[in-house]
């Protein structure tokens, strides 16, 4: 009997709380492949971050004056500069360094965090003078009413910067005879855009001939659990035998692809964020 397949790519994606720094650094809490889809490669202060295929993302969820690195100008959503006050759609006339909530900084300078040799830690450094991460004009003060998420945006091939399996979840594909359902699970938390997240579960008879399930983890827009099943079940019934039916996919290029929702419209009607594969 004919069946379709399917095909996932892989996001890495991590969603985890501020923390209260110690010794001018706060150490977020540890992540993994099967909890995020990637292991962040190790990075130094003399890494370039934007060279790494993946970004650290600060959302603020207090406001504090005199707490981001003065290189940090603008929002990474909406564009707007921080220092814009209320004429920028602010709560306050303030300036760049003095975080307002909802304010989304891209930590993109080259002393902003450390990372462990894949050991699922990232370090970020406060904004003073001196420390093992972190400066005056590349640091963050965080509180635990903020944000922070870890975010792959392009499946980087350079050498050491998570091309490996071991740093980042592998691509598959199944026949949909091999769909066993799809569990959604409690996620509540927000993108830093704003958007509120669920997650599903999508099972699948092991790859590897054993009686443990393979999982893949979607994190997407909340309440999308019906159209997400919906999807499934047009991929199943779509009639192409010829090739694979991507469901997700992000290349080197930071190019994504998608199914899109029941009507398969190619565009991302289920608001994915994070898609990789683990284990029952």
């Amino acid at each position: 009997m004919k069946t379709p397949y399917i095909y996932f790519g892989t996001k890495g994606y991590w969603n985890t709380p501020g923390v209260t720094p110690t010794s001018n650094v706060a150490a977020l809490a540890t992540f993994s492949i099967a909890s995020s889809g990637l292991l962040t490669a190790t990075k130094n202060n003399s890494t370039d971050p934007t060279t790494l295929g993946y970004r650290v993302l600060h959302y603020a969820g207090d406001a504090v004056d005199d707490t981001r690195g003065t290189d940090f100008t603008t929002d990474f959503v909406n564009g707007k500069l921080f220092a814009g006050g209320t004429a920028a759609g602010w709560g306050a006339n303030k300036n760049a360094d003095d975080k307002q909530v909802g304010q989304v900084t891209n930590l993109t300078g080259v002393s902003a965090y450390l990372s462990g040799s894949a050991n699922g830690v990232i370090t970020v450094g406060d904004n003073v003078s001196s420390g093992t991460a972190g400066t005056t004009a590349t640091g963050i003060l965080m509180t635990t009413n903020d944000t922070v998420v870890v975010e792959q945006f392009k499946r980087n091939d350079a050498p050491g910067n998570g091309a490996s399996a071991g740093e980042l979840s592998s691509c598959y594909a199944y026949p949909m005879t091999a769909f066993r359902g799809a569990n959604p699970v409690a996620y509540a938390k927000t993108h830093y855009d704003g958007t509120v997240l669920d997650q599903t579960d999508l099972y699948f008879e092991s790859t590897d001939g054993t009686a443990t399930d393979d999982i893949i983890r979607i994190i997407h827009t909340a309440n999308k659990y019906p159209d997400l099943v919906k999807t499934m079940e047009a991929i199943a019934n779509c009639g192409i035998y010829n090739r694979a039916v991507t469901f997700y996919d992000l290349d080197i290029n930071g190019l994504e692809t998608f199914a899109g929702g029941p009507s398969l419209s190619g565009a991302n009607d289920l608001g994915i964020v994070g898609c990789w594969r683990t284990t029952a």
